[in-house]
């Protein structure tokens, strides 16, 4: 379809294609091991069952509720080996163990999300919209400082969620806290990109898919260009293949067709496109 947001690419996809089937053998996640926090619902189970699909050694499904994490576990290929540890991303001592169980890994996807209720910033509890930067932008830190030590020396990857960063405020009116977290998700993801030579970084916008955080913040289903929850998971497991390295340490759409992404990957590595920048800000080609 054409797209209905401004867009990298001419073609706007909402649901999953043969580019970035998981069952392409270029994709292959053969001999991997693979961590998703927030894996017990939504886009989180829906890239634990895809990266199985690619044929992933090891899943390791991390969440704070353990009967929605068994529950993916139970969808999962049983030739894909998979365990379930309960944790939540802002304690960093039970991090500590999970990394310390789970050994070295290959791609840690970091689903795990909060949206505080939405009203606007004068009437809204501070520890909720609080929560939303304790969970998307500390858990975001903490998961990749923890877990980063035991990341395959040779070439490992880290795929953080951002959404709506680009919309102005005057399309998200409430949602601040979710707003302000995510964008800072962005940046965060450049540095951590920038300082860890041997990990592809980069930052996914899931589209718009019916998850809880949807429902919560408002949006109505019907109003929008609605995606299939396949959509981002399936981009996912394209994201971490050699396919994407030259979008190591930006944020993209799992929309935007990767054809075309590819055919631009000189054009993004140039300068400064897909980071969060100051618009207009004379520093293009850094």
């Amino acid at each position: 379809m054409s797209p209905p947001l401004p867009s990298l690419t001419a073609t706007w996809r909402n649901d999953t294609y043969a580019a970035i089937s998981p069952s392409r053998p270029e994709l292959s996640a053969a001999g991997k091991t693979v961590i998703i926090a927030g894996a017990g619902s939504g886009i989180g189970r829906a890239t634990a069952l895809a990266f199985a699909q690619a044929g992933a050694s090891h899943i390791a499904l991390l969440g704070r509720t353990e009967a929605t994490l068994l529950e993916t576990q139970r969808t999962l290929s049983a030739t894909s080996k998979s365990s379930v540890h309960v944790v939540s991303v802002t304690d960093e001592a039970a991090l500590r163990e999970v990394a310390s169980t789970i050994g070295t890994w290959d791609i840690l996807v970091l689903s795990a999300g909060h949206i505080a209720d939405p009203a606007p910033i004068a009437d809204t509890p501070v520890d909720n919209w609080w929560q939303s930067f304790e969970t998307n932008v500390k858990g975001t830190m903490l998961s990749s400082k923890v877990f980063i030590p035991t990341a395959n020396p040779t070439h490992a990857a880290i795929i953080t969620t951002s959404a709506a960063v680009v919309l102005p405020p005057t399309m998200l009116v409430g949602l601040s806290a979710y707003h302000c977290s995510k964008l800072a998700v962005v940046k965060l993801t450049e540095h951590l990109a920038a300082e860890n030579k041997n990990i592809f970084v980069a930052s996914l916008h899931p589209g718009m898919v019916e998850t809880e955080i949807f429902s919560k913040s408002g949006a109505k289903a019907e109003q929008l260009p609605m995606d299939t929850v396949q959509l981002p998971a399936h981009f996912t497991v394209w994201l971490t293949s050699p396919d994407a390295a030259f979008l190591k340490g930006r944020q993209v759409w799992a929309n935007w067709d990767v054809e075309e992404l590819k055919a631009k990957a000189a054009e993004i590595q140039a300068g400064l496109q897909l980071t969060a920048t100051i618009d207009g800000w004379p520093f293009p080609n850094v």
